[in-house]
């Protein structure tokens, strides 16, 4: 759950305030049945892997630093606890996107400074550069030398790197072209977070769920259709094409159980969407 979302999103007051049950109903009316659930997956097994790779046994291996490609208005850097160990004093958060998306998401943080009650560690974190913001245009700009020339990147330490929700939006050349230029910077023994979609559902609508197709009709909809997917074995060569191992590829399947259950919101499997999977690499 992220705490900041409703300050984040012209609708998120609303969500707030009609709460998960009625969000449901709304899911469901929507043709949505189980999308709500599975960004919560991603979200809740991304902060888990960050969290691992915080705390490893080996103090040497452990990362000192967040990279987020493509961060949007996901508020990782503020909501999680990541200077909770003494010994965690300099990690550091950068986040790096489009210029016009970082001003804005700015601006709502600045509000939340203000108006929210955990708005004093937000000023502490920004004010610290705990959580810096590296404004990239990947259309036009050398994101290898952006992050090079950003005080406060520290290329000599352990870092993991999240690329959250964004292959399937872009051509699987761009992605190749971003992952060979962040190999390039961050130290052997870093860690890599990405999704991918699964290239089956790239496949006629009518062989999807409701649910699924109505995913790719409202990307399509709003103009940020799917165009890149994988399926497991390929998105393996492709990441070692790029100079990394898989070490782990799962879905939301995996999690039903552990995530949702707890949380009083397990699935009926045919309601699973699992449209992504999410690797460690």
């Amino acid at each position: 759950c992220d705490p900041y979302a409703y300050a984040m999103h012209s609708n998120g007051t609303i969500t707030q305030w009609l709460g998960p049950k009625m969000m449901e109903r709304i899911d469901g009316w929507m043709g949505l049945v189980g999308f709500r659930e599975m960004i919560s997956v991603r979200t809740r097994w991304l902060d888990d892997q960050v969290d691992a790779t915080i705390h490893k046994k080996v103090e040497q291996e452990r990362a000192k630093q967040l990279v987020i490609l493509g961060a949007g208005y996901d508020t990782r850097g503020f909501r999680l606890d990541l200077w909770k160990d003494s010994n965690n004093e300099d990690f550091r958060v950068v986040e790096v996107d489009q210029p016009e998306v970082q001003e804005n998401k700015i601006k709502k943080m600045q509000w939340l400074v203000q108006n929210d009650d955990n708005g004093k560690d937000i000023a502490d974190r920004m004010d610290s550069k705990k959580v810096q913001f590296l404004p990239v245009d990947f259309n036009s700009d050398d994101l290898q030398q952006q992050v090079q020339l950003m005080e406060g990147f520290n290329a000599n330490v352990p870092s993991v790197v999240i690329l959250e929700g964004v292959t399937q939006y872009i051509p699987k050349e761009s992605t190749a072209d971003t992952l060979k230029k962040i190999k390039d910077i961050v130290p052997p023994g870093s860690t890599l977070l990405i999704t991918h979609v699964p290239e089956k559902f790239f496949a006629p609508r009518d062989t999807l769920t409701k649910a699924q197709g109505m995913i790719l009709w409202w990307a399509e909809k709003v103009g940020e259709p799917w165009i890149s997917g994988w399926s497991t074995e390929e998105f393996e060569d492709f990441l070692n094409d790029c100079g990394y191992q898989v070490i782990s590829s799962t879905t939301q399947t995996d999690y039903n159980h552990t995530y949702l259950k707890s949380v009083g919101r397990k699935m009926d499997e045919k309601n699973l969407m699992s449209m992504e999977r999410f690797v460690v690499a």
